[in-house]
């Protein structure tokens, strides 16, 4: 089983709606991470979407929060982008460097080969 966490602040509105949305802070939002990392254990596959791309927020906020995500004990990370070429996400795999795993929501990028993906450790 697993469940996803999105670190999308409140209210929450669709991703694509606007050009900068606010996000939840990541301390707070890594304690909830470990919170269920130390209640479930390994039990539960734990998946952080970061929306620091697709908030407007840039890469280097996206890959300081996926250090810290997953240094509270995310097992994944989910990386979202409103770009229509997956440039942005290559580039983020490309620094993450297979830390963790990385899910992806191609919605606007779906036009990009899964090769592309699959080169870059996706």
């Amino acid at each position: 089983a697993g469940v996803c966490f999105e670190d999308k602040g409140f209210p929450k509105m669709n991703s694509f709606v606007g050009d900068r949305h606010p996000l939840a802070d990541a301390v707070e939002f890594s304690g909830r991470l470990r919170a269920v990392k130390d209640t479930v254990g390994n039990d539960l596959v734990l998946v952080a979407r970061i929306e620091a791309l697709i908030a407007g927020h840039g890469m280097d906020e996206a890959l300081a929060r996926a250090h810290a995500y997953a240094d509270a004990g995310a097992d994944a990370i989910l990386i979202h982008s409103r770009k229509s070429v997956a440039d942005e996400i290559i580039a983020f795999a490309a620094a993450w460097q297979n830390r963790l795993p990385v899910v992806i929501v191609p919605t606007k990028y779906y036009r990009t080969p899964v090769s592309a993906y699959r080169e870059a450790g996706i």
